[in-house]
């Protein structure tokens, strides 16, 4: 295999999980970067195990599961993982999803008395919890261990790459759209505000009802709630009015939070398109190698598709 020099387009969880195992390979990486850390959406994730608005298919299916692997591997205080209980509710039973069957990790009912008042059905199941406030900083970490520059820098065009024989990972999350000329990308906007936690330990999921799916996480230092899956909406502002509406929400599935105070707030726009670009092509006389379109499952998916794009990489 010729080792070869790469430069990555995006700093959230695909792009450096990409750039860190490329350059574990004994790739030479560099990042450019418009946005990092705590202004890409993946900070804004609440970032559950989770797949999402994003295709079902095997390949999917393989990637959730070496990312599985990964993260359990990966937990501790130092990464921001770690397992965690999560209830998801409903008023109604859950519509059944076959793709799923044998693929989540172990669920089981939810007793009456693990259900908030309002809500007669639920499951629980425990699975990894990536709190992006360290992890985004430990694998950044990471990456400058392996040798990868991170510059913060605009990409307006891949052409603005300047010639050269390295090959281009367009790793963007949503911003790859423009730069690809890829018109099935769209956003499917999401705010969350963060909390002082209270005391809670456990996710909770509604999947029904207005704000849906509303989450309710729990990380190190805060709560994270969040929802709803706005298709096809750009904006980039936190609106109070919505920020009201998912805390009283909130509320209601877990009483503890009533009057706990707002300490922050985000919006993230998950790149959601009908498949993950995961594909090779040659532009600009050079090769690209195109990984984005992971709609709500960027953490779930990170290192399973980043492995794919470093073999696409290697093969052409």
């Amino acid at each position: 295999m010729t080792r070869r020099p790469v430069t990555v387009i995006g700093a959230g969880v695909i792009g450096l999980s990409c750039a860190l195992v490329l350059a574990e390979r004994g790739h030479a990486v560099r990042v450019l970067a418009r946005e990092s850390g705590e202004r890409t959406a993946s900070a804004a994730a609440a970032a559950l195990w989770a797949v999402p608005l994003v295709e079902r298919s095997e390949r999917v299916r393989e990637w959730a599961y070496a990312t599985l692997a990964r993260l359990r591997r990966d937990a501790g205080p130092h990464t921001g993982v770690r397992e965690q209980e999560a209830r998801t509710v409903g008023v109604g039973p859950a519509a059944p999803d076959p793709w799923t069957r044998g693929f989540t990790p172990p669920l089981r009912e939810a007793r009456a008395d693990e259900l908030p008042p309002g809500y007669r059905h639920g499951t629980v199941a425990s699975v990894p919890l990536v709190d992006t406030s360290r992890y985004l900083p430990w694998l950044r970490e990471r990456c400058a261990a392996a040798g990868v520059d991170i510059e913060p820098r605009e990409v307006p065009a891949l052409a603005d790459c300047a010639p050269g024989a390295d090959v281009l990972v367009l790793a963007a999350g949503l911003g790859s759209g423009p730069l690809a000329g890829d018109a099935a990308l769209r956003p499917v906007r999401g705010q969350v505000a963060l909390l002082e936690n209270p005391g809670l330990t456990r996710t909770t999921i509604v999947r029904d009802g207005p704000l849906a799916p509303l989450f309710v996480v729990p990380r190190h230092d805060d709560v994270v709630v969040g929802g709803p899956a706005q298709d096809g909406v750009f904006d980039p502002r936190a609106d109070r009015a919505t920020e009201r509406a998912l805390l009283r929400r909130a509320a209601l599935a877990e009483p503890a939070l009533a009057g706990a105070r707002v300490i922050g707030r985000a919006v993230g726009h998950r790149p959601v398109r009908p498949e993950v670009r995961l594909a090779a092509e040659r532009l600009c006389g050079r090769d690209v190698v195109h990984c984005y379109g992971h709609g709500g499952a960027g953490v779930a998916l990170s290192w399973g598709s980043a492995r794919a794009a470093a073999d696409l990489l290697e093969r052409l």
